[in-house]
């Protein structure tokens, strides 16, 4: 392969092309045009057969090979150590190839000098280092070093701490530098770090990092390296905390700058001018970086690639920088490990191809050099294939591939291109298992992040969607590399249920309603757990009907041959019920013993019972359970029954406690007229207090109640 230098840190995607054609002029200019290429799909769905197109020009012979995986994922390196013994704190480097030979320019920061190490059979031999000097003019804290070929002269810029330095080396690098002279020193430029330089069209423009600054310098020249220098502070960035080394790439959008930031990265993106006022985003340590010093940005197969070294001592020294979708997509970081005894790296080179080899140049804290490479594949999963057409290629598993195109292998006009394509797995989505919501309720479908579009059946393209009504909801879904897969769910829209429940209760008794057990009356709301989630809501309308007051008198006795006669009559009855199972309203007692009493009023029991003694002593009394004021004769008066009564007294009061009737003479009772009117049917309660002459200290004292019954 002639393109050696074309795959530097500022590589374009376009470039790999032309450095090959322009090369293969430069030796013969009678040599035919050559180039080499094809076109493949970025993806392909399914496995199968692979459509390749030939667009090779001039050749005359096509060798195809297919490699399986990634290319980058073998890194090898050689341990190259102290070249010399000239390192002492390689803090930057740049690698440049001049007449085939490959030259890398190291700063050493301790001394303030600047490295030139030589390689003249390629980069995995040792190398031959010679001290440069400071040239009179660098001090120590050297930092950022770039060499650049403008018309066929070589140049070379160093950072010295707040200047930039220009080193002139003529025609060739075997020279040596010829002059060295400080064309920048600005307050911009406090502790200056990394440095690169590229050429955005006919200008040539260039970046610096300042450390504790945390700022980006920007230098641009006219059109030539040797004009004058126009400075510009870019200010901090991208959040940057700690910038170290810089890097350059660029696609069809524009210029990217990513800097390593000791424990993240930031990304810069310019647009299609370097000149322009970039804007920045700080991507975090993407899961990896804990002191992270150089960075190398290159491309690979069409595929934007990134180094990273970690200069703690720690696993993973080398990182993988992947750029998922294009640079300006998602990033992430594959850790490569520690490589042929890298040691707290602190540098990179720019990355070269020889042949079908990767290179870059690691600068190690010990203070050692390491060469890092990526070979070319040897997992071909199908032969080499040696014609013009190579279809019909058949690959029968899964994941990404390159394809690399050799013509005229062998020949002077021999050209390569490489292509990187992926045979997607199938694609899969979901939406979920069936389901129900409730009415009112709103349901997010969501087929998950990722994909680069959506296609509902509803007609939005949105990546969710708001469900809320019976039925079927589609959607198709479209990755970045144009695969496709869909799903369907069902959704069933539940309406709320409620539910009206009025009832009623016996006093005493208890309703389940409101989670509880209730005994008052009142409104109580239950929601009860239906189909997917949703409640049934019942309300309870409780009403707690009035006690059943039956009152048949207090405990008494009877003498031999009396009755008494105990009433249960209670407004509103439905049966009365006593003890022997008969249901009259009043029950004659003629003998003691215990008589009882249920009534039965709107489905609700009340009851009362009496104990009746035989009567026992001097004085012979009760009193009446009820009366009836009715002027028939027969219980008109409250009054006691018995005889040989002194002293007597009796108080009578209504249920509010109002004083009725009074009486000192037992023959003397109340007919139920109060203040000349008659009183309401009711209960009523009375004291009475008497003697006996037969034991006239004795004084009693009985209470109790009785009903007016009309």
């Amino acid at each position: 392969m002639k393109t050696a230098d074309c795959h530097r840190s500022i590589a374009f995607f376009f470039l790999i092309f032309m450095c090959g054609v322009a090369d293969g002029f430069s030796q013969n200019r009678s040599v035919r045009a050559v180039i080499a290429d094809f076109s493949i799909p970025d993806t392909v769905c399914s496995k199968g057969s692979i459509p390749i197109v030939n667009l090779s020009q001039g050749a005359t012979t096509w060798l195809w090979k297919f490699c399986t995986g990634d290319p980058l994922t073998d890194i090898h390196g050689i341990a190259l150590g102290n070249p010399s013994n000239t390192l002492d704190d390689p803090l930057g480097i740049t690698l440049v190839q001049d007449g085939g030979i490959y030259y890398a320019f190291i700063t050493n920061s301790t001394s303030g000098t600047v490295l030139q190490v030589t390689w003249a059979n390629g980069l995995m031999k040792p190398p031959v280092a010679v001290n440069l000097g400071n040239f009179g003019i660098l001090v120590p804290g050297v930092f950022g070093i770039q060499v650049e070929n403008e018309n066929g002269n070589w140049y070379g810029f160093v950072t010295n701490g707040s200047s930039l330095v220009r080193l002139d080396f003529g025609t060739s690098l075997s020279a040596g530098v010829q002059s060295a002279l400080t064309v920048v020193s600005s307050s911009f430029m406090v502790n200056a770090r990394g440095l690169i330089i590229v050429q955005d069209g006919t200008q040539w423009v260039g970046f610096c990092t300042s450390y504790p600054n945390a700022n980006i310098t920007r230098f641009s020249w006219n059109d030539v390296l040797t004009s004058a220098i126009t400075v510009d502070n870019l200010g901090n960035i991208g959040g940057l905390t700690e910038p170290m080394q810089p890097a350059l790439i660029r696609d069809a959008a524009g210029w990217y700058m990513f800097i390593a930031n000791t424990t993240s990265l930031t990304q810069l993106t310019f647009g299609n001018s370097l000149l322009t006022t970039p804007t920045g985003v700080n991507l975090g340590n993407l899961g990896w970086m804990t002191d992270d010093r150089g960075m190398s940005l290159f491309v690979e197969c069409n595929i934007p690639y990134g180094l990273i070294t970690n200069h703690n001592l720690v696993a993973n020294l080398l990182l993988q920088l992947h750029f998922t979708g294009g640079i300006a997509g998602t990033k992430s970081i594959t850790p490569l490990g520690s490589v042929a005894n890298l040691y707290e790296p602190l540098a990179l080179s720019e990355t070269v191809n020889i042949g079908d080899t990767i290179f870059t140049i690691a600068t190690n804290a010990t203070p050692s050099l390491t060469t890092l490479y990526f070979p070319p594949c040897t997992n071909s999963p199908i032969p080499s294939i040696y014609a013009f057409d190579p279809n019909p290629v058949v690959l029968t598993n899964y994941g990404t591939y390159t394809v690399t195109l050799t013509v005229d292998e062998g020949l002077p006009t021999e050209q390569s291109v490489c292509k990187l394509f992926v045979i997607e797995a199938p694609l899969t989505v979901s939406l979920g298992n069936d389901t129900a919501v409730c009415e009112g309720t709103n349901l997010i479908l969501d087929p998950g992040s990722g994909y680069q579009h959506y296609t509902w059946n509803t007609g939005d393209t949105s990546q969710t969607i708001v469900a809320n009504q019976s039925g079927d909801y589609s959607v198709q879904v479209t990755n970045r590399r144009g695969c496709q897969a869909a799903d369907t769910i069902h959704l069933d829209v539940v309406k709320q249920i409620n539910t009206t429940v009025d009832t009623s209760i016996c006093y005493g008794q208890k309703y389940m309603a409101g989670g509880k057990q209730q005994t008052n009356s009142g409104i109580y709301v239950d929601s009860l757990v239906i189909q997917g989630g949703c409640y049934h809501v019942i309300t309870t309308n409780l009403e707690v009907r009035p006690e059943i007051v039956v009152n048949i008198g207090a405990d008494t006795c009877i003498d031999s041959g009396d009755t008494i006669a105990l009433p249960a009559n209670v407004t509103g009855s439905s049966s009365i019920t006593w003890q022997d199972g008969t249901h009259d309203s009043v029950f004659r007692v003629v003998k003691p013993g215990n008589y009882r009493v249920t009534v039965v009023v709107n489905n609700c029991m009340g009851s009362d019972s009496i104990t009746v003694k035989r009567c026992s002593g001097v004085v012979r009394f009760f009193f009446p359970t009820a009366f009836t004021p009715n002027g028939d004769g027969l219980n008109d008066e409250f009054r006691p029954k018995g005889a040989e009564m002194i002293d007597f007294h009796m108080l009578i009061y209504d249920r509010w406690g109002q004083l009725v009737f009074e009486s000192r003479d037992p023959a003397i009772g109340w007919n139920g007229i109060h203040k000349g009117e008659y009183c309401p049917p009711g209960v009523y309660t009375f004291i009475a207090t008497f003697g006996s002459a037969a034991n006239p200290g004795d004084v009693t004292e009985t209470t109790g109640s009785f009903t007016l019954l009309k």
